[in-house]
């Protein structure tokens, strides 16, 4: 079956035009647990190694498969009843694989942008789902504009158009869309990235973060981004925020201005929300 593109009436996953902003649920976090593989240093500051960071609280779970900047970066988010990816870097299916979690359980991906480190493991779960013979409906979500995602979207179709068991329904979305998958309701908002090479800006890219409400339970995921207005929003008074770290702070203002956050300003960041967890460290 070919890749359609859904309308709001015909999906199960309801996107539809948001008011921007946000809003605290005020509720107590002190039924957070977080679990960290053996010598985890990562969690409280902006070095060290990790795989495996999980988060869960009153029946939603994150989990941080890997993040590594410019290497991966693949988020598991799952409740009882749904689950779903967001990103999907290199080396997605084998961490799903290794944590004997079915790909088959997944509702679809959000991918904050089309960089090869939050994408590239997109065709092997497509791949795995068709071989085996997985049925039903499969969604992909993107920023609006996002070209890579697009590319192996239509490169997969047009190697298994008449053979794919499940339908794949892609959806662009703007800034100020809210989809609903499940209880789950997933606000995008526009960040701030740039194409580059080793630094060099190239020119923008179409990015989006991510602001997650299950049960009054809160959490952000900025995805890639230089400061910006939307960041800040996402990011107050979250539950918890997963907060991209990958610049020292001795970088070029046009980095700093285009590019990522540093290591300070993800730190005063995460000042925002309830709790905080740096992601896309540097892979040095």
């Amino acid at each position: 079956m070919g890749a359609t593109h859904a309308t709001p009436a015909s999906q199960g996953a309801l996107i539809r035009r948001k008011a921007l902003g946000t809003s605290s649920s005020g509720k107590d976090d002190s039924h957070s647990i977080v679990i960290l593989n053996k010598g985890v240093q990562a969690f409280s500051g902006v070095t060290g190694d990790y795989l495996d960071m999980r988060w869960e609280k009153d029946g939603i779970a994150v989990e941080v498969l890997f993040s590594k900047a410019g290497l991966a970066t693949q988020i598991l988010v799952t409740t009882e009843e749904t689950a779903f990816l967001i990103d999907a870097g290199d080396g997605t299916l084998r961490d799903l694989i290794h944590k004997n979690f079915l790909p088959q359980r997944l509702k679809g991906i959000f991918f904050t942008h089309g960089h090869a480190d939050h994408m590239a493991g997109l065709y092997g779960i497509l791949g795995f789902l068709r071989a085996e013979n997985h049925t039903g409906t499969f969604r992909i979500w993107y920023p609006k504009g996002c070209e890579e995602v697009r590319a192996v979207i239509d490169a997969f179709q047009r190697c298994y158009k008449n053979t794919t068991p499940f339908t794949l329904v892609e959806h662009a979305l703007n800034d100020g869309d809210e989809v609903e998958i499940g209880q789950i309701k997933v606000l995008a908002r526009e960040v701030k990235h740039w194409h580059s090479i080793k630094g060099q800006l190239l020119r923008p890219a179409p990015a989006m973060g991510y602001r997650l409400e299950f049960r009054g339970i809160t959490i952000a995921v900025t995805g890639d981004t230089a400061p910006c207005p939307s960041v800040v929003e996402l990011v107050q008074d979250a539950d918890l925020a997963l907060i991209e770290a990958s610049l020292p702070d001795e970088v070029s203002e046009e980095q700093k201005m285009f590019l990522h956050l540093t290591h300070s300003e993800a730190k005063k960041l995460g000042t925002l929300a309830r709790d905080f967890r740096f992601i896309h460290l540097p892979k040095d």
